[in-house]
């Protein structure tokens, strides 16, 4: 949702972080007496040197519980944080909500979890939705935060690297990885 500036209803503020200062912004606004909240997620990490451990869902975004003048002015000289997301005069908001089912998800662990892969890294699998439907391809990786796959396929001028929904890709048949 956006909020008028003169908005005085305690909200969840979408805050934009600087990158990898998720947890920096997150503990300096709650040392400031906010409610602040960065959801995470436990996957697999995206290459050999990135981070292991739950990492932020929305990478370079928390967010606050706040009315929108306290926001403003917790976020402005707040470590890590670049300020509030705004789309002109209206700032960005999530209601309850939407926080309340992202920490239902979370249970017990404190993260989410990313569904278990019907697709292994080196499988060979089918494009079945999207531009590139009916294309055979590799699957090179995973974009956890994006539930997005990075596959490799072969077309007449040589391999081609493509990032594609999670969902528009395929096990192909008889393939034992």
């Amino acid at each position: 949702m956006l909020l008028d500036p003169a908005d005085t209803r305690v909200v969840w503020l979408v805050v934009h972080t600087k990158p990898l200062q998720e947890r920096v912004a997150e503990s300096w606004l709650l040392g400031r007496g906010l409610t602040a909240y960065c959801p995470r997620i436990l996957g697999p990490p995206s290459h050999p040197r990135a981070p292991r451990g739950p990492v932020p869902l929305f990478p370079t975004y928390l967010f606050s519980l706040a009315r929108l003048s306290d926001g403003i002015e917790a976020v402005r000289f707040c470590p890590g944080a670049r300020g509030l997301v705004r789309f002109g005069d209206h700032v960005a908001a999530l209601e309850q909500r939407e926080i309340t089912l992202l920490k239902s998800r979370e249970g017990t662990r404190g993260y989410l979890v990313v569904p278990k892969r019907v697709l292994s890294v080196g499988a060979r699998a089918r494009l079945v939705k999207g531009p590139l439907e009916g294309f055979e391809a590799i699957v090179d990786g995973y974009v956890a935060s994006k539930n997005r796959v990075r596959v490799l396929f072969a077309v007449a001028s040589g391999t081609w690297r493509a990032v594609v929904p999670v969902e528009s890709v395929c096990p192909v048949e008889g393939d034992s990885r």
